[in-house]
């Protein structure tokens, strides 16, 4: 949308012409905007604003800023932004409370989490992962430790996963020569989501493997190849993967509460090996 701008602004009529080098400068700041608003900010009327709206193609100014908020996401998000919100001051005050704006920012993304959409497709990724050969989590870079994460808390009851977050060279082999479409390809991928989880997924789509995606934004270009989406809305927020940790906590516990007795039997197992063999600490 900001190159499209910039590309036709300067054959525009002049008021155009003002409102488009308005966007271009500010266009993070438009997605929160009436027409009347952004109208006396770039100071042109409303009918231009819808005039260049109808020349941009977008149906509606509502679909207009959307494009811009996608753009604002795409050309400002990294893979560290929430990492420094974090280390910002909110109130101007040195010494403000960390530990209660990090735990309500939690609370509310918490909170988001549960809509009627993430609802079913939980259900969804519930069932693709129950009806698989093997589950195969993916996730690199700062997702990496929540694939891992998933891996070891299933495994304990439920030791049909291949890791392939792993030997990272290695990963396009993997996934060509041991995933079949009996599989799932389980993708944890926090925005923004590196080439090669793309690539993978996209070579894994390809092949006929199952999809089952857990992201923090829409915006993932790995949805369009997804089965399954579970999207936590957390991009930019200094709590995203404490959201992204809900929903593996949440998967986990129900493919163990599915998997019963079997699961409990294997939890026991262990629990009894760990005790005969002394590795956990029982009195102190």
């Amino acid at each position: 949308m900001i190159d499209e701008i910039t590309k036709i602004k300067d054959v525009l009529p002049k008021k155009q012409q003002r409102l488009c080098h308005y966007l271009v400068m500010n266009y993070e700041q438009v997605g929160v905007m009436t027409v009347a608003e952004l109208a006396q900010a770039a100071e042109v009327g409303t009918t231009t604003v819808m005039r260049l709206v109808q020349t941009l193609g977008c149906s509606s100014f509502g679909a207009f800023k959307k494009e811009l908020l996608n753009a604002a996401l795409m050309r400002t998000t990294t893979s560290y932004r929430g990492l420094k919100q974090s280390f910002n001051d909110p109130t101007g005050q040195t010494g403000s409370d960390s530990f209660s704006m990090v735990m309500s920012d939690g609370i509310c993304m918490l909170e988001n989490l549960g809509t009627p959409s993430n609802r079913q497709q939980f259900e969804r990724v519930i069932q693709m992962l129950l009806g698989a050969r093997r589950i195969c989590p993916l996730g690199l870079r700062s997702s990496r430790p929540m694939a891992l994460y998933f891996e070891y808390a299933v495994n304990c009851f439920y030791p049909h996963v291949m890791q392939l977050s792993h030997d990272l060279d290695y990963v396009y082999d993997r996934a060509s020569l041991y995933l079949e479409p009996k599989d799932v390809l389980l993708v944890i991928s926090i925005w923004p989501c590196t080439k090669k989880t793309i690539r993978v997924a996209q070579m894994c789509h390809d092949r006929g493997v199952p999809i089952a995606l857990i992201t923090n934004t829409s915006l993932n270009p790995i949805t369009k190849f997804a089965d399954a989406v579970i999207d936590t809305n957390s991009v930019n927020h200094i709590s995203g993967d404490t959201v992204i940790l809900a929903v593996i906590e949440a998967l986990v516990s129900e493919l163990g509460r599915r998997t019963a007795p079997e699961s409990t039997k294997n939890i026991e197992r262990i629990e009894h090996i760990l005790a005969d063999q002394d590795v956990v600490l029982k009195e102190y």
